[in-house]
């Protein structure tokens, strides 16, 4: 449809309708949020009283603690995390560690100046401090999950779009339902598509009408003349509270992207975050901290899985790989065995004899029947314990705890020239966005797309997001084999 087109329609001017939803589910949204982060602020200050008690035998609760929900309230308003919609989960959690740190530094520094901190409000205040910076986000996660278990998270939405993406446009919004963006139906380019449904949608309209009962409208259409786009904006789209403008820019850092104003025109300011020596420094840092705080734990965990695999066949329970690290240089990684001492020339078989089989190798190097994998082997793969002796890797700087996957010469080879001259430039990782994404299930080219995006993208709260992710998938055991 061309622009000269516009005239033929006579789209509805309903703003204050969609607009008075819009407002009415972002209170309701807030509400719950809100109520859920207070009441977890007090837990954690309450288990802090607790533990002071315990180890002094004598604390008592100050009348400021009460007043903490409040000014954590404040903050988040400031922060937009309530309701916070939109938001993905590194960036949510970047705003709320760092709100919670305003207002606990805040508080200190007003009872210090006031002359009231004691060493019981010391304690409370540091003990409360991080405690509260993992009860605040299980809160939060905790309620949204409620509210889209309840259908009552996020703003109905509609697509305005042409060709394919729509399909995976609304995907996209079903996946990460913690957006707030609930897809209700489609504006399509192809005005004979209208009555159809796409992905489980109903076609509304063409893209020169609108709805009134929804606030949020997402336009993909890439590649989109100006003209067009300013018709459209001013048209039917400016009934919608929010509009959401998806651009052809799939190989271009997003997360971390600040739009500009330079003369009038709109610009976006773009820093590579991973390529910072600062930032491999803290992320270097992070691996140390995390993987020499918890030797404690997995050392023991790792010698008792080896004893696991020594038993079944009395073979070496270890085995190590080479893989291509950072610089395109070649390391060794060290692995818990899962395959039968003869591995290769059971699979040598195993391929001449599967046609089928010999496909699935050739797409992703995977087999989901695997005819190498040891008893003890198969249950190792699924909690994915087999890489757990990686974090000697980490160690000694050949990896990191997240990253790209490291991979063999001949599976790196396959991917394209770029995304090999990408992939080298950090250090590969245990586990990163290809694994919390689908692991095997996603194929070498979700594993490509997801790590060049993890590249483009990175930030310290993306490597926490992604470390929790990763609890979830292995315990789910979600495409690991």
């Amino acid at each position: 449809m061309t622009v000269t087109d516009t005239t033929a329609y006579q789209f509805v001017h309903v703003g204050p309708r969609n607009r008075l939803l819009y407002h009415r589910r972002r209170v309701q949204d807030a509400a719950v949020l809100a109520l859920a982060e207070g009441l977890a602020l007090l837990v954690a200050l309450g288990l802090a009283n607790r533990l002071d008690l315990w180890l002094t035998g004598a604390a008592s609760w100050p009348t400021w603690a009460w007043g903490m929900p409040l000014l954590w309230w404040m903050v988040a308003v400031f922060s937009r995390l309530l309701p916070g919609w939109g938001l993905g989960a590194a960036e949510e959690l970047r705003r709320i560690v760092i709100g919670l740190m305003s207002i606990f530094v805040g508080v200190a520094a007003l009872l210090f100046l006031t002359k009231r901190a004691s060493g019981d409000g010391r304690f409370l205040l540091a003990t409360g401090w991080v405690l509260a910076t993992g009860a605040v986000p299980l809160a939060r996660w905790l309620a949204k999950r409620w509210l889209i278990y309840k259908k009552r998270w996020g703003a109905p939405t509609v697509i305005y779009g042409a060709n394919g993406i729509v399909e995976e446009v609304i995907e996209m919004l079903r996946q990460e339902a913690g957006l707030g963006y609930q897809p209700i139906g489609v504006f399509y380019a192809d005005e004979a598509c209208v009555g159809d449904r796409m992905a489980d949608l109903p076609v509304m309209g063409g893209l020169w009408h609108n709805t009134p009962d929804a606030p949020v409208a997402v336009l993909a259409l890439p590649g989109i003349a100006p003209e067009m786009l300013s018709e459209l904006l001013d048209g039917p789209l400016s009934i919608y509270k929010q509009v959401i403008l998806i651009l052809d820019l799939s190989d271009v850092p997003s997360l971390w992207v600040r739009p500009c104003n330079l003369s009038g025109r709109l610009a976006l300011e773009i820093t590579p975050n991973l390529f910072d020596p600062v930032a491999q420094t803290i992320k270097r840092t992070m691996d140390l901290v995390l993987v020499v705080g918890t030797m404690p734990i997995w050392m023991p965990l790792v010698g008792l899985l080896a004893l696991a695999v020594w038993l079944e066949d009395r073979q070496k329970p270890f085995f190590t790989q080479e893989r291509i690290g950072r610089n395109g240089r070649r390391f060794r990684v060290i692995k818990l065995r899962t395959m039968r001492p003869d591995a290769e020339a059971v699979l040598r078989r195993y391929l001449e004899e599967n046609p089928e089989a010999r496909a699935e190798w050739a797409a992703s190097f995977k087999l989901k029947n695997d005819p190498r994998i040891t008893r003890v082997g198969r249950w190792l793969r699924k909690l994915s314990l087999d890489e757990l002796p990686q974090l000697f890797n980490v160690l000694r700087g050949e990896m990191s705890l997240v990253g790209p996957r490291p991979l063999p010469a001949y599976h790196h080879d396959e991917l394209p020239h770029l995304v090999q001259q990408l992939r080298v430039r950090v250090r590969p990782g245990m586990t990163g966005l290809w694994q919390v994404n689908g692991r095997s299930d996603a194929g070498n080219e979700g594993m490509a797309r997801w790590d060049a995006f993890y590249i483009r993208n990175w930030s310290i709260w993306l490597d926490l997001v992604i470390l929790v992710r990763t609890i979830r998938v292995v315990i789910k055991g979600h495409g690991a084999y």
